[in-house]
């Protein structure tokens, strides 16, 4: 089975969690990966499935993966197809889905939260910015609630696990 992995990542995010859904389905598939910000890939009809990711900034998926599900969204929906999201704030992935994607968009393997990270270190200019004053507002919010156990947003390999056993399963 030949698979499709379209994708944008702003900080490595992303691009971490592709590496980790592609090393679970080399075992069994053929994997093409497609950086969406550097190009589109080739026709859809190339592939037994689509995988589409994106991450998610200032509550927004990047601009190419819009594009490109709105654009493709006839042959996305009758095909094999997932989608994923990395979002610092996993909670609210439904809004970040229900806001970004149109509503009509049915991927039949699915919608993941892939979780995420708040790493200033992977972020420039006013992103970094942004990160550690995320990072901040969680561990003060939690804090003054009583409810900080130290720790941050992740990545979440059980979803991106239960992803690839759903493609290897078809």
């Amino acid at each position: 089975m030949k698979i499709l992995i379209a994708y944008t990542s702003r900080t490595g995010t992303v691009t971490k969690c592709v590496e980790m859904l592609t090393e679970m389905l080399r075992a069994r598939c053929e994997v093409e990966l497609c950086d969406m910000s550097v190009g589109t890939p080739n026709s859809l009809g190339n592939y037994d499935a689509v995988v589409i990711g994106s991450s998610v900034r200032m509550g927004r998926i990047s601009k190419q993966i819009k594009s490109y599900v709105k654009s493709n969204l006839d042959v996305l929906n009758n095909m094999p197809c997932a989608f994923f999201l990395c979002c610092g704030l996993p909670d609210d992935f439904d809004d970040y889905i229900d806001i970004n994607l149109p509503r009509d968009f049915a991927p039949s393997h699915g919608k993941y939260c892939f979780g995420g990270e708040l790493k200033p270190k992977n972020a420039k200019g006013f992103d970094r910015f942004i990160i550690s004053a995320m990072r901040r507002s969680i561990r003060e919010h939690d804090f003054e609630d009583g409810n900080y156990d130290g720790s941050l947003p992740e990545i979440i390999p059980e979803n991106i696990e239960a992803l690839a056993n759903r493609l290897m399963r078809r």
